[in-house]
């Protein structure tokens, strides 16, 4: 079933409302080199700051080779983040949706964990979370399939930064690193944020960033210490995500 249909079908007992049409974009299919996160064996994080690593350095620098990708099934991690209405109901509506699409598995949601925002104006506090996925499509036509979801729910790109209903990020691909005018992974900021690395970092620790060549928790860490953390940890949230059963999700 399409995103749109299970959509309507939800929204009305949940916001009284209809969701916003959907709009697919044609994408092209691009040439990259995408396998299995590398897992790496727990070692001390290092105090040294992190580097920044803007988009261009990362496809200058670890360039993919120009073939195809393969065949999945691919582990993907995407961040989830809501500061507007019932911002926990929006979220489980994101991966119920995501889990109802063809091509995708959940396996796996971190806690939900809340910050300040971080855009512009008197927004409120965000909750933020991050799941991991198994998918067949390629890293483009999950993006566009995350769009989709986006609008699904909601969300509105009028001002950059402001707040949204529903904000999802491609923050890994397997072990892919895609920089062009579509996409970027790693995603460019995923090293910087806290808000993006608490919630990764509880689900995927061991797995390598394939730029910074690091493990997600030693990068956390060193991260943490530089800035400290802001969150409250006592919101809930359920680690263990099973496709297709009701109970797993928000009663509708």
């Amino acid at each position: 079933m399409a995103i749109k249909g299970l959509f309507s079908k939800i929204t009305k007992n949940v916001f009284g409302r209809g969701g916003k049409s959907m709009k697919k974009k044609k994408t092209k299919k691009k040439s990259i080199v995408a396998r299995k996160p590398k897992h790496a064996s727990p070692k001390k994080a290092s105090k040294k700051n992190l580097p920044r690593i803007p988009a261009k350095k990362i496809s200058a620098k670890q360039k993919a080779n120009p073939v195809k990708i393969r065949k999945g099934p691919h582990i993907a991690y995407l961040g989830l983040g809501s500061n507007v209405g019932d911002r926990e109901e929006y979220i489980e509506q994101a991966i119920f949706l995501l889990s109802k699409t063809p091509g995708i598995k959940v396996i796996k949601k971190s806690t939900n964990y809340e910050t300040e925002a971080e855009g512009v104006g008197d927004q409120q506090p965000f909750l933020n979370a991050a799941i991991e996925i198994q998918t067949m499509h390629d890293p483009y036509k999950l993006l566009s399939l995350v769009h989709e979801t986006e609008n699904a729910l909601g969300r509105e790109r009028e001002v950059e930064w402001g707040p949204r209903t529903i904000d999802l990020d491609i923050l890994l691909y397997d072990d892919a690193i895609i920089s062009d005018d579509k996409l970027q992974v790693p995603h460019p900021l995923l090293h910087e944020r806290l808000f993006v690395l608490k919630p990764l970092s509880e689900i995927a620790p061991n797995v390598v960033h394939p730029a910074l060549e690091k493990r997600i928790e030693a990068i956390y860490d060193e991260r943490k210490s530089d800035v400290g953390e802001k969150y409250d940890d006592d919101l809930p949230g359920f680690k263990e995500i099973k496709k297709g059963t009701p109970d797993d999700y928000e009663r509708w």
